[in-house]
C-alpha cells in the first residue's frame, strides 16, 4: 500500500470542496436526508408523506447533476454560478413537480413518475463522463476518464467500507465496555454517514482533471493488456462458439427454452460491450494486433446471436401473451442491433456517445412517450377484444348486460387459445379501456383466471406438530403381561411411518439377538387428536406397548414429515 497517496487525503479532501463545492454540499444533505426519512419517514400519511418522497429522491441526483454540471465548466474554463444555478433549479422544480404528480389520482402515475426518475438518474451519470468532452473529436479523453474513475470509484469503496467498519466496532466495543446499549439507529446513522457522505467525497477526490485526460493517450498497463488476452478474450470467444453450436441445434430441433436464449444473449452483449470498452486503447494503435482484428470481429460475431434473440423473442409472441415486459425486451433486442452497428461503421468515430444516447433514446420511448410499453399494450389487447366481439356479431359499443354475459359465455365455451387470451386481457385491462366496449366490468369473470386454468380441487393443507416430554416416569413402568422390553430411541425414515388422514401409523422392528435372520414387526397406529394429550404416556397394539419418555412428529406438507420416538418397547 503506498502511504504517501493516503497521507494527501486531508489536502485531497480540501481540494474536493474547493473544486466541487455544490455537490460536496449535497453529499453532506443526502447524509442528514436520508436520516430525516428513516427516523419519521414510516410514519407519513400520504399527502403529509410529500416531503420525505422529494427527500428520498432529490439530494443524490442534484449531486450528480452539480459534479457534471462543475466538469464541464471545468473543460470550458469557465468560473461562473450560471451553470451550476440553472441546473440545479431546474433538478428542484424538476422533482418538485414529480412528486406532486405522483399524488394526482392515476393509476399511471406511480410508472411515469419511477421511469422519469431513472431516466433523469441516467442521463446525470452520463453527463458525467460524456458532457466535459462533448466537443472533442475523439474519444480518448472520455475513456482515460472513464478508467481512471473507476478506479476513484474502487478506492472510495474500499475506504469507506474500512472506515465503516472501524466505526461500528468501535461503537461496539465501547457499548461492551462500558456496559452501555446503542439502539440500532445509531448503527444505521453511521452507514448512512459513510456511504452518502464519506463515499462520495472520497470519490470526488479522485476525479481526474479535465486536461490531464486529455493530454494524456489511452494506454493499457501490461497486466490488464495480458489478463484481456488470456482470460476474457477466450471467455468471449468460447460464449460465440457454443452460442454458434446452440444456433446449429436450434435450426435441427427447432426448439428453444422460450426466454432463456434472450436473458443470456443479453447477458453476452453486456459482456462484449464491456471488454470492448476496455479494449478501445487497442483501436489505436498503427499496427494490426489480435486485440484490433478481435475488435472488428467480435461485433460482427454477435450478429447472429442477436437474430437468435429475435427468433426467441418471436417465439415468446406466438406462445404467451404480450405484456409490458414483452415489449422492453423487443426495446434490447433493437438496442443490440444498434450498438453492433455503431461499431462497425468506421465513419462514426464517437462510438460509446452514440452507443449510451441510443439507450437513452430507447428507454425514454419506452416508458415517458405515447408509445411507452404499458400504453402499447392496453391498445393492443383492447383492439384483441374488439377483434373477439366483431367476429360473435357484435358492431354497437357499449353492449348491453345480456349480450356482455352471451359474449362471456362464447368465450368460455370455447376454450381455445385466442379466447383465453382475450378473457384474461378482459380481466386485467383498465375500466378506460373496457368501458368503451361494455357497459360495466362487473362480472366478465367470475373468478380470477378461472378461464384459463383447471379448477383447484384440493383442500388447503394443514400442517401438524405434536411434542410429549413425560418428565415423570409412569411411562416407563412394565406393564401387566409384558415379557421382553427394549431401550428405544428411533428417528423413523419416510419408509417406516405415514400419515393417513388423521392417523399416524409407523412400524418398528425388532432383530434377535441369537438369531438375526429372525426379527418381528410391531406396527403401531395413533390419531393426530391423542397426539396432543401432553399426559400421553403410551401408545398399544394388540402384542406390544410404547412407554414413552420424548415423542416429536411434524408433518409441514404431504410429502414432508418427520417423527422421533424415545422410549422403551415392551412385548407382551
Amino acid at each position: 500500500m503506498d502511504f504517501t497517496k493516503i497521507k494527501k487525503y486531508p489536502s485531497q479532501i480540501t481540494s474536493a470542496f474547493k473544486r466541487f463545492p455544490l455537490a460536496s454540499t449535497f453529499a453532506i444533505f443526502t447524509f442528514y436526508a436520508f436520516v430525516m426519512i428513516y427516523d419519521l419517514g414510516p410514519a407519513i400519511s400520504d399527502e403529509a408523506g410529500k416531503p420525505f418522497l422529494w427527500l428520498s429522491i432529490y439530494p443524490v441526483a442534484a449531486m450528480l447533476i452539480a459534479v457534471a454540471t462543475s466538469l464541464f465548466q471545468e473543460s470550458q474554463k469557465s468560473t461562473s454560478h450560471h451553470s451550476q444555478i440553472i441546473t440545479s433549479s431546474a433538478w428542484i422544480i424538476i422533482s418538485a413537480a414529480l412528486v406532486s404528480f405522483l399524488f394526482t389520482k392515476n393509476e399511471d402515475n406511480l410508472f411515469y413518475f419511477t421511469s422519469t426518475i431513472i431516466l433523469v438518474y441516467i442521463v446525470a451519470l452520463f453527463s458525467i463522463f460524456f458532457a466535459p468532452f462533448w466537443k472533442q473529436k475523439d474519444e480518448n479523453a472520455f475513456w482515460n476518464f472513464l478508467q481512471k474513475n473507476i478506479k476513484a470509484l474502487i478506492t472510495a469503496v474500499i475506504i469507506s467500507a474500512i472506515l465503516l467498519g472501524a466505526i461500528e466496532g468501535l461503537v461496539f466495543g465501547f457499548a461492551g465496555l462500558f456496559d452501555t446499549d446503542f439502539s440500532e439507529n445509531v448503527y444505521i446513522y453511521i452507514f448512512l454517514f459513510c456511504s452518502c457522505t464519506v463515499l462520495p467525497i472520497l470519490y470526488f477526490t479522485g476525479i481526474p482533471s479535465i486536461d490531464e485526460c486529455i493530454e494524456e493517450a489511452p494506454s493499457l498497463n501490461k497486466f490488464t493488456t495480458s489478463t484481456i488476452r488470456f482470460l476474457f478474450i477466450p471467455v468471449l470467444a468460447i460464449g460465440i462458439a457454443l452460442f454458434y453450436a446452440y444456433i446449429i441445434k436450434f435450426i435441427v430441433q427447432w426448439d428453444m427454452p422460450e426466454g432463456v436464449v434472450s436473458a443470456f444473449v443479453s447477458g453476452f452483449m453486456v459482456y462484449m460491450l464491456a471488454l470492448a470498452t476496455v479494449m478501445y486503447p487497442a483501436h489505436l494503435t498503427s499496427s494490426e494486433t489480435l486485440e484490433k482484428r478481435l475488435l472488428k470481429i467480435f461485433p460482427a460475431a454477435c450478429i447472429p446471436l442477436v437474430v437468435l434473440m429475435t427468433i426467441d423473442i418471436i417465439t415468446m409472441l406466438l406462445d404467451s401473451d404480450i405484456d409490458e415486459e414483452f415489449f422492453y425486451i423487443i426495446a434490447i433486442n433493437i438496442y443490440f442491433y444498434a450498438v453492433i452497428a455503431i461499431w462497425l461503421i468506421d465513419k462514426i468515430k464517437r462510438k460509446f456517445r452514440y452507443i449510451a444516447l441510443t439507450f437513452c433514446v430507447l428507454f425514454f420511448i419506452c416508458t415517458d412517450t405515447p408509445l411507452n410499453a404499458p400504453i402499447i399494450t392496453r391498445h393492443i389487447w383492447a383492439q384483441s377484444i374488439e377483434n373477439a366481439l366483431i367476429e360473435q356479431g357484435y358492431s354497437n359499443f357499449p353492449l348491453s348486460e345480456e349480450d356482455e354475459n352471451k359474449f362471456i359465455a362464447a368465450l368460455k365455451k370455447r376454450n381455445d387459445k385466442n379466447a383465453k387470451k382475450v378473457l384474461l386481457r378482459i380481466q386485467k385491462l383498465d375500466d378506460e379501456y373496457l368501458t368503451r366496449y361494455f357497459s360495466e366490468k362487473i362480472s366478465l369473470i367470475d373468478e380470477p383466471e378461472s378461464c384459463c386454468t383447471a379448477p383447484d380441487t384440493t383442500e388447503k393443507f394443514e400442517t401438524f406438530e405434536a411434542d410429549i416430554n413425560n418428565t415423570n416416569q409412569n411411562a416407563l413402568k412394565i406393564p401387566q403381561g409384558a415379557k421382553q422390553a427394549f431401550f428405544i430411541d428411533l428417528n423413523f425414515d419416510n419408509d417406516d411411518f405415514e400419515y393417513r388422514g388423521d392417523t399416524l401409523s409407523f412400524l418398528i422392528n425388532i432383530t434377535d439377538d441369537q438369531d438375526t435372520s429372525k426379527h418381528s414387526t410391531y406396527n403401531f397406529r395413533i390419531t393426530k387428536q391423542e397426539l396432543k394429550i401432553d399426559s400421553l404416556n403410551t401408545i398399544e397394539t394388540d402384542s406390544a406397548i410404547i412407554g414413552i419418555r420424548e415423542l416429536h412428529t411434524e408433518q409441514r406438507s404431504e410429502t414432508s414429515h418427520s417423527l422421533r420416538i424415545d422410549g422403551l418397547l415392551f412385548i407382551k
